[in-house]
């Protein structure tokens, strides 16, 4: 698949956004640090908050909005031959399993094919949803080198049970496959008797090559823009309103740099939508525009790495009266939404979680919506 501009932009979105993969094992030293810091992170959600899973490979998150424009532009990937659930592993024994000698990965293979269970790990949130279906073909020898380089060994016991892994199946030549189980909860990964630990690891390894793969046959001309819906209500939360953000995501990123947006923009959705009498929010405007997808993305990158959850966030007096949203396509067709309180309780919100008020994405919404009255 070729670009019109022979590929140049998108040779300059890979490089600042897929740095180029390192040696493996300094690359799998690298994000086992990330891993072990994120994990007491992830200790803070609900066990079921975090299944990711790898077998046909895909993510899986729900959108809210059925005005998303998809008859045209990037396919997004589908449940294919995905199990309905991830597999479960038994846990509350204290102590993570052994391991049978062996590698992990047999080395050959020609494909990788992972299941993505949503929510999506960086999301926080539970959205019903199917798996995706994600193939990789770029660099499948490095991902078997990634695999067979994870420690053998790990003191952390493994308390959490429930669902909470996936399946990562390897395809070779002569139409062989084998499958490897990943627990996210407890941070094994396992081929029948065969064990590694930091799952975390595994994960990045995919989709880093993944994201590599996607942006290297993007056409962000191609992608469609997403609409708003008419109007939001009153949530179950202050600043919380229905009905809950969309969210069309497949691509983890939190590997990658901490960032909330798995790849670059192409075009950009602003909605605005101002209170009235009977206590909704109508939309009243809705503007789209390719050429502010960079500026956008920097204020919203910016932005979120100030979340604090949802708890600073709730307690608010009064019901704002403008309620301004940015609907976010990247070069991959994934869409994501912000939502920014723009007078009372000021709050921009990603997903469910809040974020202090920014003039950066301010500025972004003044300019294509106008100030708020």
């Amino acid at each position: 698949m070729t670009h019109p501009d022979g590929g140049r932009d998108i040779g300059t979105l890979l490089k600042t956004l897929v740095p180029e993969l390192a040696a493996p094992p300094d690359r799998l030293a690298a994000v086992g640090r990330r891993v072990r810091r994120r994990r007491l992170r992830a200790g803070l959600l609900a066990a079921g908050c975090v299944a990711v899973v790898l077998l046909g490979g895909a993510v899986a998150v729900a959108t809210a909005h059925p005005d998303t424009n998809e008859t045209a532009g990037p396919q997004r990937p589908v449940a294919g031959d995905c199990p309905a659930m991830p597999p479960r592993f038994e846990s509350g024994n204290g102590a993570l399993p052994s391991t049978a000698p062996g590698d992990l990965a047999p080395p050959g293979a020609v494909r990788a094919v992972l299941c993505r269970y949503n929510p999506v790990p960086e999301l926080h949130v539970e959205r019903p949803g199917p798996p995706r279906r994600l193939v990789l073909t770029r660099d499948v020898a490095g991902l078997i080198t990634a695999l067979n380089g994870l420690p053998a060994n790990d003191m952390d016991p493994c308390f959490q049970g429930g669902y909470g892994g996936g399946y990562l199946t390897l395809e070779y030549r002569d139409g062989t496959k084998t499958t490897v189980e990943l627990a996210t909860a407890c941070g094994f990964v396992r081929r029948d008797a065969i064990t590694r630990y930091q799952s975390g690891d595994a994960v990045e390894a995919f989709d880093a090559r993944f994201t590599a793969q996607e942006l290297a046959v993007a056409r962000p001309a191609d992608v469609p823009a997403a609409g708003c819906i008419q109007r939001l209500t009153s949530g179950p939360a202050d600043g919380r309103y229905s009905p809950d953000p969309a969210s069309d995501v497949w691509m983890y990123t939190y590997g990658q740099d901490h960032r909330y947006l798995p790849a670059p923009l192409a075009v950009v959705t602003a909605c605005r939508y101002v209170r009235g009498p009977d206590g909704s929010w109508d939309r009243t405007s809705q503007v789209t525009d390719r050429g502010v997808a960079r500026d956008t993305a920097t204020a919203v990158e910016e932005a979120a790495r100030t979340a604090a959850g949802e708890i600073p966030y709730m307690g608010c007096s009064s019901q704002p009266k403008t309620v301004d949203v940015l609907m976010l396509r990247d070069v991959v067709g994934e869409t994501r939404e912000v939502r920014v309180t723009r007078d009372t309780c000021a709050v921009v919100t990603f997903d469910f979680d809040g974020a202090p008020p920014s003039p950066a994405l301010d500025r972004v919404l003044d300019g294509l919506l106008g100030r708020p009255t």
